[in-house]
């Protein structure tokens, strides 16, 4: 049978007041060229099919060629993992992992027993050739870009250079019901469609750095329209999201010419997920930010990271603070709603780095009416400069691919000796509370949050806002109460 299953495990760990699940462009970008050579794909993910592993369990017996399944670094390892153990548990077909932590740490990935193969990088052709091999019995050892066990070793190939986007195909859509993933945003469905890849920055957080060696690539202006006009004309899609890491990238131009291209077409969309850096954005003229709110754009979002030049220093972050307080007001007058994103608790941070960053994170939603930001806790991820600092300031390296579950931005994680106990509570005192800090947040945007969640947000608004102000952390209640109720993250 020329059969392949794939699995995008759930990121939950925990509810969520705004359940959002959009499309898993991870898979349909290797199933895509699959599905256009004729091979049967089935895509089963863990965030819509609640009978998931029934319905794994029933692919398994028509003998797929594999099961590839995509992972990120933090709680979809554990998910990914459950699927790979299904999988062995029935079967003896080879489970393949790709995605950004199989990338980052491919032998310790492959290393795990219910793991038999590992894409490195992109996987639109190293999996084709793979499954192509798999199909055909033969060696392993000609496709770039893959770890493998063979003959109770661990071996790997050449890396595979990074693909040319636009010799890519467009998304087979059909794959996946698409209404299942059509996000709701100031009332219409949104759809996220990628136009690059990559970012030319090199902040040393960021696994771009490591991954796509700080490239930045793109489709080209025509192709770009031409993907958007499939989702319009075939699936009447009235809101897009850019997933992009970095929109307009190095090239303004490019970005302003698919901006210009959406509104002198009449496409009628929204865009209410549009990434980029400060540098670039202020050099947009006014001219340029009414283009961009007449094209549809609803909201930026820019990362800030930090309000202390000594941190941001250390991240080897390109933002100037005036810079940044100047655009900020600059740009509540053409009605663009601003996402600002910031992360606390990095080595060697202060309580007065903290301190700044939180007098900046206020600074910026009092002076612009519709501004609104998020406050993330930093954690560690392998491959980027910050993890070998966190490394040498005592971070207990994971060595099995399952201690890799608790590293993400919504808790803390236990083995970050540089944080004290009463700062690790202030910190999750920060993210749950900016969340609510201002009545312009989140929850407002998205038609999905619950009534009732909504009328206890407002009514928790004024507490959550002193606390911010004043880091209080003591008797969280609230957090509790929310962790009871399956809206907010357990920290453990």
């Amino acid at each position: 049978m020329r059969d392949v299953i794939l699995v995008y495990p759930s990121d939950r760990f925990g509810g969520a007041v705004q359940p959002r699940i959009e499309l898993p462009l991870s898979l349909l970008t290797i199933a895509t060229p699959l599905d256009r050579a004729g091979y049967r794909v089935k895509i089963i993910d863990q965030r819509l099919d609640r009978n998931w592993k029934k319905i794994l369990q029933a692919e398994l017996k028509k003998s797929p060629m594999c099961v590839g399944i995509s992972s990120m670094t933090g709680p979809q390892i554990r998910n990914a993992l459950d699927a790979s153990r299904l999988v062995k548990q029935n079967s003896d077909i080879p489970v393949v992992w790709g995605g950004i932590h199989p990338t980052l740490l491919p032998e310790q990935t492959v290393r795990n027993e219910f793991i038999d193969i590992v894409v490195q990088g992109e996987g639109e052709e190293t999996f084709f050739e793979l499954v192509r091999a798999l199909e055909k019995k033969v060696a392993l050892d000609k496709i770039r870009g893959i770890w493998y066990k063979e003959g109770g070793k661990i071996r790997h190939t050449e890396p595979r250079p990074l693909i040319d986007l636009n010799k890519q195909p467009p998304l087979s859509y059909h794959l996946v019901d698409m209404k299942k993933y059509q996000v709701m945003v100031f009332g219409k469905g949104h759809i996220s469609v990628e136009t690059s890849r990559g970012c030319p920055l090199r902040c040393n957080y960021c696994y771009n750095t490591r991954v796509y060696k700080s490239t930045w690539r793109y489709l080209t202006v025509d192709e770009t329209i031409r993907r958007i006009k499939i989702l319009v004309r075939d699936y009447g899609i009235e809101g897009l999201l850019f997933p992009d890491d970095n929109f307009f990238g190095a090239d303004k131009e490019r970005g302003m010419s698919i901006i210009k291209r959406i509104k002198d077409e009449k496409l009628d969309i929204l865009i209410s997920k549009l990434d980029s850096h400060l540098p670039l954005l202020t050099r947009l003229t006014d001219d340029e930010l009414r283009l961009l709110k007449e094209a549809g754009l609803t909201m930026i979002m820019i990362g800030v990271e930090s309000g202390s030049p000594r941190m941001l220093k250390m991240m080897n972050k390109e933002l100037n603070i005036p810079e940044l307080i100047r655009f900020n007001k600059r740009l509540e007058q053409f009605g663009i709603m601003t996402l600002y994103f910031f992360m606390v608790g990095y080595p060697t941070e202060t309580i007065d780095d903290l301190r700044q960053t939180i007098s900046l994170y206020l600074q910026l939603i009092k002076e612009n009416r519709r501004a609104v930001s998020h406050v993330n806790i930093y954690t560690p991820f392998p491959g980027t400069g910050l993890f070998d600092i966190s490394a040498e300031y005592g971070l207990k390296v994971p060595q099995r691919l399952e201690d890799w579950v608790p590293f993400n931005y919504h808790t803390v994680i236990d083995n970050a000796p540089w944080l004290t106990q009463e700062r690790k509570k202030i910190l999750q005192m920060l993210h749950f509370a900016t969340l609510l800090a201002e009545k312009n947040n989140f929850i407002r945007p998205y038609k999905k949050t619950n009534t009732l969640i909504m009328f206890l947000a407002n009514l928790y608004h004024p507490i959550a806002k002193k606390r911010v102000e004043n880091l209080y952390y003591k008797f969280p209640v609230e957090i509790k109460l929310a962790e009871w109720l399956g809206l907010y993250p357990k920290q453990t």
